[in-house]
């Protein structure tokens, strides 16, 4: 399940660094495609510690004010993609506040 994930996401940052290409007539440059591939990818390193808290139904040791703190920045940063219409801004930091939100949740409900 996780390498369909990670092959479909790269697929999808493939798709998209060549459709930003054509659109704004860029070369085909290496970084575009890393950085789409981390933009993509990133959040899905923040599952583990929601599949922890929620498989084990246990917070302890895991800060609210930290994750609350990444949920507020995250919304920000939407914000920011929102207003300049990047998006590969906004569909990371969607990705981020909702991954976010549920370990805050978790944190909430089990600790």
């Amino acid at each position: 399940m996780v390498w369909n994930s990670i092959t479909a996401t790269i697929r999808l940052v493939l798709h998209h660094v060549h459709k930003h290409k054509k659109k704004n007539n860029l070369s085909n440059d290496a970084w575009d495609v890393l950085l789409y591939f981390f933009v993509f990818t990133t959040p899905l390193f923040e599952i583990p510690q929601a599949y922890l808290i929620y498989s084990k139904k246990d917070a302890d040791g895991v800060s609210v004010l930290t994750w609350a703190y990444f949920a507020a920045s995250s919304v920000v940063w939407l914000i920011y993609g929102l207003r300049k219409k990047l998006k590969p801004v906004i569909l990371a930091y969607f990705l981020y506040l909702i991954i976010e939100t549920v370990i805050v949740i978790g944190i909430l409900k089990y600790n």
